[in-house]
């Protein structure tokens, strides 16, 4: 717990020592753009962008989603996220459906043609993850997560 001394550290935009490299958000929006970036110009000459890569991987991970339930997970409004479904489905990578359950609701899963291209990605976006999980351990990785995971859940019970 965090407590009125320690915001007054150059950790907390609120006090007057603060410095923008001792604040951890600094660093994930830093982390988050550079990722992004690199992920976009290695998978520009395959007709994908880092907003595609996590649409694949998502809908990868957890079969079926509603698009509601995919702007959740790959961090983008509703309207980007149909923008960018609709542009998936047309070159063949993932395919829509009303929901069986709420007609209203429009479902999208991976084609094998999605599923193709996202190993052919997977290929070659490993080497940015192991260039950015150089020189970290297991545990290093899992505390980062657990502390990340924290302050996300800190935010939603706002």
């Amino acid at each position: 717990m965090v407590d009125k001394e320690e915001l007054a550290s150059p950790f907390f935009p609120l006090s007057d020592d603060y410095r923008a490299r001792d604040f951890p958000l600094y660093w994930v929006a830093r982390l988050n753009a550079k990722y992004s970036a690199e992920v976009d110009a290695l998978l520009k000459p395959l007709g994908l962008s880092s907003s595609k890569w996590r649409v694949l991987m998502i809908l990868h991970e957890q079969g079926r989603l509603s698009m509601s339930d995919i702007a959740t997970h790959v961090v983008a409004k509703l309207s980007t996220v149909t923008k960018i479904v609709y542009k998936m489905q047309e070159t063949g990578l993932l395919e829509t459906a009303p929901s069986p359950q709420d007609g209203r609701v429009t479902e999208v899963a991976l084609t094998e043609d999605g599923e193709a291209k996202l190993a052919e990605a997977r290929g070659l976006t490993g080497r940015i993850v192991e260039k950015a999980f150089d020189g970290l351990e297991k545990d290093e990785i899992v505390y980062v997560n657990q502390c990340l995971s924290k302050m996300f859940r800190n935010l939603n019970a706002i």
